[in-house]
């Protein structure tokens, strides 16, 4: 290596093997500095680019400034370029200097000296001692202790979790603006996974984690998928050690315990046992399980069943947004599908304080303002269920949610979908949806096959697309593709892609005709009605009831799940004192309740029950009283439950369906009016 890099040189590097084109006076604005700075930069970049055998950096004769030949190296070769840099070539600012300290503390199998540290990162012993002491206030704001021995060296006091979980921190937190890109093409974040990387498992546990992906289906956002990655090679790099989790004393153990991803993370660390020869405990599949629960998916997530609560509260919120919106977003499975699987993590990080980011918040504040007021206001039941508020970051994650139905609602559809195009999104689900929807508007010349992840490009080879479309570049793709400026798709990305389509369209239009007999419809409207049928029987159905009041009523349909061995009496006590700790939040729309319990306070058999009532009872509910039908719930499955709620919106979400319901005369008639809606699909 030539001369040392640092922050600014690494940062003009990358962004140019990222972007087209820049100019010297863009970056001499950028960083604020003189020309002439610049220009030793890449002077600096180059002198190693060449001694490692890679293009180098050129000015054409506009002023423009690109990486020669760049589309023709793999980016994965600057990759290793990025990883042969030390701390003898890096120029480290003092915070950065800090975190590495901080990094080979708390990684350190025992005592540390002053020597070995100066050796390591290149400094005098005096900035070492003097970062020392910097760094004993900051063990302790987190109740560590940097505990200095005289002629041994310095050693951390903390508990094996506290090491953990504060080595993922120093991680995320350094590594949140390198990866923007996809990849890490920044050499101190290089540094500091060699500090943690001691087995060089790194690029392993992320084939093993994809090779899951692929097994299960439950495919994880890019970022999540980058943190899990972190995550395994923390535990994998402690357990070599012989440093394991003594127990895992969490409120939520029971929830973790039987979670959806629960056995994804016992199969991969399972895998990562027998390949490394380690042993994994219960402790351990349980914290990763956490970590899990608070990640992001682009698809196959599956809620679990313990947070019924959370989906009736959700089904709520939809109906309250519908009428105060005017459209009926409870008719579209997938938004309440995608909202109850955001939801779900959500909550759980909220409730754990850990943050997600969302980049598109301005853009979603000037462009949705209202929907946005609304979103707000009709969280606040969910918000006191759970106790806590929700960052407005989460909260624009589901305004993108409803505004990806409102655009599908602005653009007819067309099905002659011509080319077949992959999306890669690398910041989940919502922007996903979102992205869809505004793609609606080239949907007579492109249609959506795939819809992946940056580090998962084997289903987009599955899935015949012949163009992607991508939130960040992809020099190195095989596909035509074209890398939008903003995931928020203006109107030059719209005549990018039309641009690139026509393109293409000239030269393939062979394949077009073939591939449209095989086209993949992106998001297909769920045909799941029927769910709420299979639950009732007419043993199950009163009509009539003359309540005394709400809690009469929830014991009404209580009983005719009892009474029918489908829940315990234990059960239906948990429906009662469910509305008395929490509200009536089981009032999910006008005139209809949905008592519920979780089904590990005694649920016997999947099942539902309907009650209606001789004279509409007041639940409390500010929105949606008198309640005028009880349905109550035994749900064990997150399948189950999301089908039900959704068939029973459809249902009784319409005034003029519960207006029929009420002057049936019988139960068989009640049956056959919900089985008559089945087949109508409604």
């Amino acid at each position: 290596m030539g001369d040392k890099m640092n922050r600014r040189e690494n940062k003009i590097f990358s962004e140019l093997i990222w972007n087209d084109k820049s100019t010297v006076a863009a970056f001499k604005d950028k960083y604020n500095v003189q020309e002439r700075s610049i220009r030793l930069a890449i002077k600096s970049i180059n002198d190693d680019l060449m001694e490692a055998g890679l293009p180098t950096i050129f000015e054409n004769s506009e002023g423009e400034l690109s990486i020669e030949d760049k589309d023709q190296i793999a980016v994965k070769e600057f990759e290793k370029f990025i990883q042969n840099y030390n701390f003898y070539s890096y120029t480290m600012t003092k915070n950065e200097r800090h975190t590495i300290l901080a990094l080979i503390l708390l990684n350190g199998r025992e005592y540390i000296t002053v020597d070995m540290l100066k050796n390591e990162i290149g400094v005098s012993r005096n900035t070492i001692l003097n970062d020392l002491q910097e760094l004993k206030s900051w063990f302790e704001d987190r109740e560590m202790t940097l505990k200095a021995k005289p002629h041994v060296g310095y050693v951390i006091e903390a508990t094996e979790t506290q090491i953990r979980e504060n080595i993922l921190k120093l991680m995320e937190v350094n590594s949140e603006e390198y990866y923007q890109n996809g990849y890490m093409l920044n050499v101190y974040w290089w540094l500091l996974l060699k500090q943690l990387d001691t087995m060089n498992s790194f690029e392993n546990l992320k084939n093993i984690l994809l090779e899951e992906e692929e097994e299960t289906g439950v495919i994880l956002e890019d970022y999540s998928f980058y943190e899990a990655g972190i995550e395994l090679m923390i535990i994998l790099n402690r357990l070599d050690q012989g440093k394991y989790l003594i127990s895992f004393n969490d409120e939520s153990k029971e929830e973790i315990e039987i979670s959806s991803k629960y056995p994804f993370s016992k199969s991969v660390l399972k895998k990562i046992g027998r390949k490394y020869d380690v042993k994994i405990t219960e402790e351990e599949i349980l914290m990763f399980t956490k970590h899990l629960r608070g990640k992001r998916y682009l698809k196959g997530e599956r809620n679990s069943a313990t947070s019924l609560d959370i989906n009736v509260m959700i089904a709520e919120a939809i109906h309250l947004i519908s009428g105060q919106l005017g459209i009926d977003f409870y008719l579209d499975f997938g938004l309440y599908d995608l909202m109850v699987a955001h939801m779900k993590s959500a909550v759980y990080r909220v409730m754990n304080g850990e943050v997600l980011v969302n980049p598109f918040k301005d853009e979603i504040i000037n462009d949705y303002p209202e929907i946005l007021q609304i979103v707000h206001k009709e969280l606040e039941n969910l918000e006191n269920f759970i106790g806590k508020k929700f960052r407005e970051d989460e909260v624009m994650f589901l305004v993108l949610y409803f505004a990806s139905v409102i655009e599908k609602e602005k653009i007819q559809s067309n099905k002659n979908k011509k080319i077949p195009v992959a999306l890669v999104c690398v910041t989940g689900r919502g922007t996903v949806q979102f992205m869809l929807a505004k793609l609606k508007i080239l949907e007579d010349i492109i249609d959506i096959v795939s819809v992946s992840s940056h580090h998962n490009m084997n289903e987009i080879e599955q899935s015949g697309a012949k163009m992607i479309i991508s939130t960040i570049p992809l020099p190195n793709s095989k596909l035509p593709n074209v890398a939008v400026r903003s995931p928020m798709l203006d109107d030059q990305d719209i005549l990018t892609i039309q641009q690139k389509v026509f393109e293409l369209k000239e030269k393939e239009q062979e394949e077009i005709e073939e591939q449209e007999n095989r086209v993949i419809k992106q998001n297909p409207q769920k045909d799941i009605q029927g769910a709420f049928y299979n639950l009732l029987s007419k043993e199950r159905i009163e009509l009539d009831y003359p309540a005394k009041d709400w809690e009469d009523a929830i014991r009404c349909a209580g009983k005719l799940l009892y009474d029918t061995k489908t829940v315990t009496e234990q059960y239906v006590e948990e429906m009662v004192n469910s509305v008395k700790k929490h509200g009536p939040y089981i009032v999910v729309c006008k005139g209809m309740a949905l008592p519920h319990a979780d089904c590990s306070k005694g649920a016997i058999e999947e099942a539902a029950s309907l009650v209606r009532l001789k004279t509409p009872i007041e639940f409390g509910s500010v929105y949606n009283d008198p309640v005028r039908y009880v349905i109550g719930m035994s749900i064990k499955s997150a399948e189950s439950i999301n089908q039900a709620i959704y068939d029973m919106m459809k249902i009784f979400g319409d005034e003029n369906n519960m207006n029929k319901f009420d002057s049936l005369p019988d139960e068989q008639a009640v049956l056959d009016m919900i089985n008559s809606f089945q087949k109508q699909k409604i």
